[in-house]
């Protein structure tokens, strides 16, 4: 998978630099990695609004409706130390019946060296009803999905079967989205806060599969649970409702030692 950014008047394709500030790294060095879903959150906002504005977050805010990422698929070339300036590329692939698709990749600027490369689903969603809307039945001119041979796939999760740790949290207000959801790389805090320090100052990321499945309100109590295999370097994450039990997240790390 690369994205090819090659004119300026492809409104599929969009690019930014970001620069990392010291706030945004953590004590190995290395940038966040919710800071890095945040700005390819932030650049997909920017890239479905360039496509037209009854896509956009504000556009689809007007009907009622709102866009919810469904599942990640993130793979990480070189999670270097010390990142001081990144560019971020999307391209829009389209829509196939209610998902919508889209590509991600991350460089450094200083190296060119790509960081990550991602594949995201999406639905969109009308907060009234809370049923999920055909992308293709209500905007039949938007881009179709075509696969290509290179595309990244989105890996299907498994429940738990053991717990090792277990973490508790509430929701805070600053947890909410524009839409007063959880904000997606919530979860994936609330995912990783469960596991050893030691383990996390050690080890780098390599890979990050997310299933989300239903959110969770403001003030709502939540449980992390995982399971972790230090011998093969993987984790996997069950988010619930702490009251009800009900499986808000699904999550799937693998690791590589520094």
């Amino acid at each position: 998978m690369e994205i090819l950014l090659e004119k300026q008047s492809d409104i599929y394709t969009l690019e930014k630099d970001y620069e990392i500030s010291i706030s945004e790294t953590e004590c190995s060095h290395r940038v966040k990695p919710v800071v890095l879903f945040n700005y390819m959150q932030d650049l997909a906002e920017k890239s479905i609004a360039r496509i037209g504005g009854q896509y956009s977050c504000s556009g689809l805010a007007q009907k009622g409706c709102g866009w919810f990422i469904i599942r990640y698929r993130i793979e990480f070339d070189n999670y270097l130390p010390n990142l001081k300036n990144i560019k971020i590329k999307t391209e829009s692939r389209g829509c196939q019946k209610s998902t919508f698709y889209r590509d991600f990749e991350i460089y450094d600027n200083n190296t060119q060296k790509r960081i990550l490369r991602a594949v995201s689903s999406w639905f969109i969603v009308d907060l009234n009803k809370k049923s999920i809307v055909n992308i293709e039945k209500e905007y039949p001119d938007f881009l179709q999905f075509a696969p290509r041979d290179n595309d990244l796939k989105l890996n299907k999760l498994k429940p738990l079967t053991r717990v090792d740790r277990e973490k508790f949290f509430d929701v805070r207000y600053d947890d909410l989205d524009i839409n007063n959801h959880v904000n997606n790389t919530v979860y994936i805090t609330w995912a990783l806060e469960v596991l050893d320090y030691n383990f996390r100052i050690n080890h780098t990321i390599k890979s990050v599969d997310v299933y989300y499945k239903h959110d969770v309100s403001y003030g709502e109590p939540v449980c992390s649970q995982a399971y972790i295999d230090e011998n093969n370097l993987v984790s996997e994450h069950l988010i619930k409702n702490a009251d009800t039990g009900e499986s808000l997240c699904l999550l799937k790390f693998t690791y590589e030692k520094i």
